[in-house]
């Protein structure tokens, strides 16, 4: 379910509610900057619906997208890096089996994956997104992982709110 926040006439983006937790989605931008999206935006890009330009992505081969799933209070209690491949800045079907290789261990070693979704994040990468989340960059000393809902929804053949269910 989404939800819209409002404090000090100071609007926040939607979450999708995960039991007690509260998803949260960034991109790095054609700037290498971090910009919150709507988790509906997320979606779209899912099935193909959008182009990744839409959103100030320039490079239309990878989409390189942060999960945060956020406490009752939209403070972060656990954070995922993933890069996505992209066709012509479309997330296509074959992109989607790209991603679930990655879930195989027959195809691709946890090593493999590690090297390949933590690297290309900006240098600055906790400054912003600190300052994206607006909450203090000591905040963001909590779990990392690689991949999130969405890798979870490839390896699963199911949605990335569905897959959410399974990062509790």
């Amino acid at each position: 379910m989404a939800l819209w926040r409002q404090t000090d006439d100071k609007w926040f983006f939607p979450v999708m509610e995960v039991g007690e937790m509260n998803m949260r989605y960034l991109l790095v931008d054609g700037d290498n900057q971090l910009k919150l999206v709507h988790v509906e935006h997320v979606e779209a890009i899912w099935r193909g619906r959008v182009h990744v330009a839409e959103f100030g992505c320039t490079d239309w081969t990878e989409l390189r997208l942060i999960s945060v799933m956020c406490d009752d209070r939209l403070l972060p209690a656990r954070i995922f890096l993933l890069r996505m491949a992209l066709t012509d800045g479309y997330f296509k079907r074959r992109n989607y089996r790209t991603l679930r290789s990655f879930a195989m261990p027959s195809r691709v070693t946890a090593l493999e994956m590690f090297q390949h979704h933590s690297e290309g994040w900006p240098a600055d990468f906790f400054t912003q997104l600190a300052v994206a989340l607006d909450v203090p960059r000591s905040m963001l000393d909590v779990p990392f992982g690689i991949g999130g809902p969405l890798l979870v929804a490839a390896a699963l053949r199911v949605s990335p709110r569905v897959a959410t269910r399974f990062l509790k």
